[in-house]
C-alpha cells in the first residue's frame, strides 16, 4: 500500500513537469516570434531617402552553354535605368528594397557556331518585378542580393527566324553598394542573366550571360 501512495506524487510530478516544459516551449516561440516582428520595420513615406534612381551599364563577355541556355559564345552589352523603392529594414541593420527596371538598350552578337549564325540583335527590355537586399545598410561598404524577372523585345526574331522578338528574362545576381557621398553610391558587381522565349517560337534555346555590371544611383 505504501509503494502504492509513493506512486501517486511521482505521477503528480511528472504531469506538472510535462505541463511546465509544454509551456516554456510554447512562452519560448512565441518570444522568438516577437523579437522577429519587432526588428522588422516598413520604411514609410515619411522617411528620408525612400526613392533611388540609378543608371547601370553591365557587360558579358560570353554567354555560357550547359544550365538554361544552349547559345554559347555570345557577347551581351545592356544599359539599364532602374528604381529603386525601400520597402523594409530588418534590425534596422538590413534593408529590402523593390527595384523596376528599363533596359534603355541591350545588343547581343553572336558568333558562328554548328546551329546558329553569327549576327547583331538590339532591342530593349522592362523588368517590372525585382529585389534587393542590402546588408549593413548603414556602412560605407555594403554587400547586396538582387533578382528580377520582366522581357526583351528585339528589332528581328532571336536567335533566327524560328524565333521570336519577344523574349522573357531572369537575373540573380550580388555585389557590392559603395556609399560615395551621402546621396550618391557606386555597385560593382555581377549578375546571372537567362532570356529565352518561353516556347513561343519554333525554337527555344535560350541564352546564359554572365554580366559584370557597374552603376551610380542618387538617392
Amino acid at each position: 500500500m505504501a509503494n502504492k501512495l509513493l506512486v501517486v506524487p511521482f505521477f503528480l510530478l511528472s504531469v506538472y513537469s510535462i505541463g511546465f516544459a509544454q509551456t516554456t516551449e510554447r512562452v519560448g516561440n512565441q518570444e522568438a516570434d516577437s523579437n522577429f516582428t519587432d526588428r522588422l520595420a516598413w520604411v514609410t513615406k515619411t522617411d528620408t531617402d525612400i526613392h533611388e534612381m540609378n543608371f547601370t551599364f553591365g557587360y558579358s563577355f560570353g554567354s555560357t552553354k550547359g544550365f538554361w541556355g544552349k547559345i554559347p559564345k555570345a557577347t551581351l552589352s545592356i544599359y539599364t535605368l532602374r528604381y529603386n523603392r525601400k520597402l523594409a529594414t530588418y534590425n534596422s541593420t538590413h534593408l529590402l528594397e523593390y527595384t523596376a527596371e528599363v533596359n534603355l538598350a541591350a545588343n547581343y552578337t553572336l558568333s558562328n557556331t554548328a546551329r546558329y549564325r553569327a549576327g547583331s540583335y538590339s532591342g530593349f527590355g522592362i523588368t517590372p518585378l525585382g529585389f534587393q537586399f542590402n546588408f549593413n545598410q548603414h556602412n560605407i561598404v555594403q554587400p547586396f542580393l538582387k533578382s528580377s524577372t520582366g522581357f526583351m523585345y528585339f528589332k528581328k526574331p532571336f536567335p533566327d527566324n524560328r524565333g521570336v522578338q519577344f523574349n522573357f528574362t531572369l537575373e540573380l545576381g550580388t555585389g557590392v553598394e559603395i556609399m560615395v557621398l551621402d546621396n550618391i553610391s557606386l555597385s560593382l558587381g555581377y549578375k546571372y542573366h537567362h532570356m529565352s522565349n518561353g516556347q513561343l517560337g519554333k525554337i527555344n534555346p535560350g541564352i546564359d550571360s554572365n554580366i559584370f555590371f557597374t552603376g551610380v544611383t542618387i538617392f
